[in-house]
């Protein structure tokens, strides 16, 4: 039984019609117009007060870190990748989730603002994210580095991890993804039951959306459906997915190929919650954060949960 802060979010986002913000091609490019109006958002007064927040630039780009003010692991870092259907800038509640990390991790969350579609495609998108990741592995600890993301931020993240490897460049210790987008072609046929229950992702809106990141890269390519990519030589993958969310399917399908190739995996299906829940603040976000804090703290190797 969802608790009831869930269940008065599910309300909520019902009652506000999030849906509508990718339903369809207008309504889609409407957002994006609204987005770069708006621009993204920074850390909060609020979030600045109570943690240290360094700004950089990588290629052009902005790169924030939040980390503790005081103390914090010397050596532990994590790369977050924000979700937003590869269109949308990062959100309060993704600052939100980030200073929590930091506080209940102990450490560094470094977060880049990528290129975003449909202005750039995946090719120009790991232009940049793949050497910001060479450069921030190569200043983080072995075995220190956890890549994580939420939605087609967890896209990003499975496959810079993909990518990695194929380049020859360090694994992270582990990734998190957070009701992950696997799958750029979303041809699950169980999309279309699990839309009726879904009140944020619209099922027809989603394939324009992966087409617009493609580019000129077929949707079913590795780089943007990391689904149809090989796991071997992945590190531990921790997957959280709710089952009111149109990307619960492609979950499953990305459990069952770990388990075939051997990776070691922490599976977290959570009944009843929306897609990316841990943003919010709800008992079940906290109850994730603690699976999360266990899995990334966890040493030699996380301890794997089925």
């Amino acid at each position: 039984m969802p608790s009831i802060r869930a269940r008065l979010l599910a309300a909520a986002v019902a009652a506000l019609r999030v849906h509508t913000v990718f339903d369809g091609p207008e309504r889609t490019r409407r957002s994006i117009a609204g987005d770069r109006r708006k621009g993204p958002t920074a850390p909060s007064a609020k979030i600045r007060a109570r943690f240290s927040v360094h700004e950089e630039e990588f290629s052009g780009h902005r790169v924030h870190v939040v980390a503790p003010r005081e103390g914090g692991s010397r050596t532990r870092r994590v790369l977050y990748l924000h979700g937003g259907g590869w269109t949308m800038s990062i959100t309060d509640p993704h600052w939100g989730l980030i200073a929590t990390l930091a506080r209940r991790l102990d450490c560094a969350v470094t977060v880049p603002s990528f290129p975003l579609a449909p202005e750039h495609t995946a090719r120009e998108t790991f232009a940049m994210l793949l050497p910001f990741y060479a450069d921030l592995a190569a200043r983080t600890g072995e075995g220190e580095l956890t890549v994580m993301g939420d939605s087609s931020g967890g896209n990003l993240a499975l496959s810079l991890a993909m990518q990695a490897r194929t380049a020859g460049l360090p694994q992270p210790a582990r990734l998190v993804l957070l009701s992950p987008c696997v799958d750029a072609t979303f041809g699950d046929p169980e999309i279309a039951r699990l839309d009726r229950r879904d009140p944020i992702l619209p099922a027809r809106g989603l394939p324009g959306l992966g087409r617009a990141y493609a580019g000129d890269l077929d949707v079913r390519d590795p780089v943007v459906s990391p689904l149809f990519g090989t796991l071997d030589g992945l590190p531990p993958i921790a997957i959280f997915t709710g089952t009111r969310d149109v990307l619960n399917a492609d979950a499953h399908r990305l459990r069952e190929k770990a388990e075939r190739a051997g990776i070691p995996l922490a599976w977290h299906e959570y009944p009843e919650m929306l897609h990316v829940w841990p943003l919010f603040p709800i008992p079940e976000a906290r109850h994730a954060l603690d699976h999360i804090e266990a899995f990334v703290t966890a040493s030699p190797s996380p301890e794997i949960h089925t």
